[in-house]
């Protein structure tokens, strides 16, 4: 059975060019490829990947089941994470994590967590993700929420548990990205507010096709 974007009902105002990802309907572009991938390097996206893979450790001995999959997970200190191209290691809180992953990878990721010793929830199905790309995403965040969000103090690397447009997300940040995760059943209003906020600084959604999923620094 296919998988659906929880903005299968905004895909539908738009000219989009949809793909079969692990299973899910993914927008690969909204009409014009081009023209995203112009936005991107010169303005701002808005990109959805809530087809991601999200899986969550809390209590018991979390970290050891973080440090199963992701050598390198004692070091993180609480609200930061590690990223490489397939998958990003989000700590939250002292025994609570975040794992996102390219879309179809969580199942094996699933059968490597020993849920003997954390609880492990897959919550791929449950949460939204939307990505903020180009050199004016700042300007977007800024209309958005009350936090700051200025680069010298939430760095590249760092995550951050707020809200956008009273929507409560979880925000990580890399070189490239502001990656947003959210409760599925509020990515359509969130979606609709940041394009709202947007439209006058060139704010445009985009695909995948022009923003593929890479959780590593460099696009």
């Amino acid at each position: 059975m296919i998988k659906t974007s929880p903005l299968s009902g905004i895909y539908r105002n738009h000219p989009v060019a949809l793909t079969e990802v692990a299973g899910w309907e993914i927008a690969e572009n909204f009409g014009d490829e081009e023209k995203e991938k112009r936005h991107l390097r010169q303005e701002c996206v808005l990109a959805d990947w809530s087809h991601i893979g999200k899986i969550s450790l809390s209590t018991g001995d979390a970290l050891k089941a973080a440090e199963q999959i992701f050598p390198g997970a004692d070091k993180l200190t609480p609200l930061k994470a590690l990223g490489k191209k397939n998958m990003a290691l989000l700590r939250l809180t002292q025994n609570d994590f975040l794992i996102l992953c390219q879309s179809g990878k969580e199942s094996a990721l699933l059968k490597k967590l020993d849920s003997k010793i954390t609880t492990v929830i897959d919550q791929t199905g449950s949460q939204g993700c939307l990505v903020l790309g180009g050199p004016r995403r700042d300007e977007i965040l800024e209309r958005s929420t009350a936090v700051d969000l200025r680069r010298d103090r939430v760095t590249t690397g760092s995550v951050l548990q707020s809200s956008i447009h009273t929507v409560g997300m979880t925000l990580y940040r890399t070189k490239n990205f502001d990656i947003i995760l959210h409760p599925r059943n509020l990515t359509e209003s969130l979606y609709d507010a940041l394009m709202d906020v947007g439209i006058t600084i060139g704010l445009v959604p985009a695909g995948i096709a022009a923003v593929p999923v890479s959780f590593e620094e460099k696009i």
